[in-house]
Order: structure tokens, then sequence, then C-alpha cells
């Protein structure tokens, strides 16, 4: 090919993934909002950027961004001996991303080395900052209605994305822009004051969301904050830094404060009747007896099938072992292994397991070793999450996770090769 005709060619696919990160833009604004806003934008930017595949073979980190590939093709390979074929193929519908998107990689990376993790968590944080703008709105039509203060925490907050997976969104945010900001990194006399704001919303709305895995989450990321904050401003300015979490985690507190009451005793009483191997959660309706429940169940399931159920009749060897044991509330509400290692070993037997402990542990191991603290937070949250929770087994896990996954992976190998530059 003609050295002018290969340029043009190489222009027209540069020109492609422009407008696809351009249009993915809007999927990471729309991902905190609502469900149904983000296929389209989703699948439009993906298409968009996919005239860059034939640039993967020369990315580097190939192995870290094949991994949710594999994961997807297991969960493939699990069809062959599945039996619910048509919950097979919506699983996989439900994964796709995990495919497509490090196929894509090669173009989620703007040119002269620019970060474009800054414009993506910039969408995502106005996406955020609706999400929390419409979540109060119900809660206060809620409030005005029944007039129960747990109107502003749970489901009654967050009706259009469950309260674990918008907590564990917000947890991100908090980090991400909690860490630029005590690095002098965002700019200008007015940004810094907008991004304390935005941080003391996310913040108070995790901890009126009363997500447990949330709570642990703000915990962790508070913890890491903190100990950059230490080491990086005067003691004067920690001080008020303290006294500002404190104010807010008290006023945020104060409006749920019997729902925290309840979560935390609830929570406590589940722990403790685990290891008095008290059988009686079966038989109690409560989300951490629940949970219990499902990875007793998942267990069971994997040590009698340790290749697994197959990809579509993971729901039916739960559901087996929940009328062996009785356990009616989780019949009732079909639920899956409530994390995402038992829901993977469940289907795929050890491999899935594996594979998935393998998605968790190895960018956090990579991310540590380069001291790439957003990657290793992400992938520290991810493991958080996953742990009691099946994240990838619904749209708003899966594409939050592949969307950042990619984008932080091509990052780090960027900033072994050179400096970022920021757009």
């Amino acid at each position: 090919m003609p050295l002018s005709s290969s340029l043009e060619h190489d222009g027209w696919r540069e020109c492609s993934a422009l407008w696809g990160r351009r249009v993915l833009l809007l999927a990471f604004a729309a991902l905190p909002v609502k469900g149904e806003l983000v296929p389209l934008p989703l699948v439009a930017g993906i298409v968009l950027v996919l005239p860059q595949v034939p640039s993967f073979a020369r990315l580097k980190d190939k192995a870290l961004l094949l991994l949710p590939v594999a994961f997807y093709l297991l969960h493939v390979l699990g069809m062959a001996w599945t039996d619910d074929v048509d919950f097979g193929l919506f699983d996989l519908e439900v994964k796709l991303g995990l495919l497509l998107v490090p196929l894509a990689g090669a173009g989620l990376v703007t040119g002269a080395g620019k970060d474009w993790l800054r414009p993506a968590m910039i969408a995502f944080s106005f996406g955020l900052l609706l999400a929390m703008g419409l979540s109060f709105g119900a809660g206060m039509a809620c409030f005005l209605e029944t007039g129960w203060r747990e109107c502003f925490s749970q489901s009654y907050l967050s009706p259009y994305i469950h309260p674990s997976y918008l907590a564990w969104y917000a947890c991100w945010a908090l980090f991400y822009w909690g860490r630029e900001l005590i690095d002098g990194n965002v700019g200008g006399m007015r940004w810094p004051w907008a991004c304390g704001m935005l941080m003391v919303l996310l913040f108070a709305f995790v901890v009126m969301v009363a997500s447990k895995s949330g709570w642990i989450g703000l915990l962790l990321v508070l913890a890491a904050l903190m100990v950059h904050a230490a080491r990086s401003l005067p003691g004067r300015v920690m001080r008020w830094v303290a006294l500002a979490i404190l104010l807010v985690a008290m006023l945020s507190g104060a409006l749920v404060s019997r729902m925290l009451v309840v979560r935390v005793s609830e929570a406590a009483d589940a722990v403790g009747k685990l290891f008095r191997d008290d059988g009686s959660f079966v038989s109690v309706e409560s989300s951490s007896d629940e949970r219990l429940v499902a990875w007793t169940c998942s267990r069971q399931c994997l040590a009698a099938s340790p290749w697994g159920a197959g990809t579509g009749d993971i729901k039916h060897a739960l559901m087996a072992c929940y009328v062996g044991r009785g356990a009616t509330a989780a019949i009732q509400h079909r639920l899956n292994s409530h994390s995402q290692v038992l829901q993977s070993g469940v289907a795929l037997g050890w491999p899935g397991l594996l594979l998935v402990l393998a998605l968790m542990l190895v960018p956090l191991t990579i991310g540590l070793f380069r001291k790439d603290v957003f990657l290793s937070i992400f992938a520290g949250l991810f493991i958080l999450n996953g742990t009691i929770e099946s994240v990838l087994e619904v749209q708003a896990g899966v594409v939050f996770f592949i969307l950042f996954y990619v984008v932080l992976v091509r990052r780090s190998s960027m900033r072994r090769a050179k400096p970022i530059v920021r757009p």
C-alpha cells in the first residue's frame, strides 16, 4: 500500500476512534443515571472505536486486557453443558462488553499521550450529580407522602440504580477527585471549590444510601485519601479536613440514623450466626441472612459440580439447593450467589472461580507494583464489591467495570513509557 494511502487509512481510523471516545463519554455520563440510557451510546461508541482493533497487537499489557475476554469466552464454552439456553444467551448478552471493549482498547487513549481518564471522570461525575439530584428528589417525594425518614436511604433514595452499585460509583469518584485535589491537579480558582463540594455530596450520599458494601468502600477510600493527605498537606489543613469529614458523616448519618442502626445490627447478627454455626439464617428474611444462604448453597453447588452447572443453569442449581434447605426468602427472591467469585464458581466450576480471582487480583498487583494509585483503588473496590455482590451479572456492574478497567489499564501502560499529559 502506498504511504499516502496508508496515512489516509490510519487517519480515517483515528477520526472514527475520536468520535467513538466522544460518544462513549455519553455512556459514562448515563451509567449512574439510568440503565436504559446506556446501551445506545455504548454500542455506538464501541462500533466507532472498533476499527482500531488491528492495532491491538501492538499494545502493551495485552494480557491484562485479554483477561475479561478470556472470562467471557469461558462463559461461551459453558454453553456446551447448559440446558437453559435462553438464560445462557441472556447472560452472554449482558457480559458482551467484556469481549468487545478490551478489543477496542487501542482507541480508548487519545493521541500525544493525553490522559483520557480525566474526561471520562468528568462525564461520569456529571452523571453522578444528576443521579444524586434525581435520588434526593425521589426521596423527598417519598418523605412528603409518607413522612418516613427511611425515604432518604436504600432503594427509596436510589430508585433507578441498585444502592450498592451507586455507592460503588460514588466511592470511586470520591477517591479520584480527592486524590487529584490533594495533588493540586484541579486547576483554576473555582474548580477546587466545586470539586470539594462534589466530594461532600458524594460522601453524604454513600452514608445515606445505607449500602454495607458502600460503607466499607467509603472507609477504604477515606483511609487512602487521609494517608496521602497527611503526607502532602500541612497539619492545619489536615485538621480542617478531619473536621469536615466528621461533620458530613454526622449530619448525613443523622437523617438515616435508625436505618444505620438496623443495618449494622443485621450484619453483626448474621456474622454471629456464621461463627456460631447457627442455621437459623435459612428462614430469616434480611439481606445479610439471605446472603449467607446464597453463599452456603453456592459452596454446596461448587462442591457437587467442580466444572460448574453451565452458563445458563446456575439459577436452577441454586434454586434446587434453596428448596432442599427450605430457604423460603431465597426461593421467593430467586437469589443469585451474591458474590462474583462464587457465582462464577457455580456456573463454570473451578476454572471460572480462578479466572475471576485473576481478574480481581492481577490488576491490583500490577497497580501496587507500578504505584498506580487509581488502578490499585479501582481494583480494590472491585474486589470488595465482587466479593459480596455478583457484579458481572448485571449491566450496572459490567459496563462500569469494563469501561474504567480498560481506560485504567491503557493509562497504566502509558505511564511506564512516558509522562501522561492532561488534556
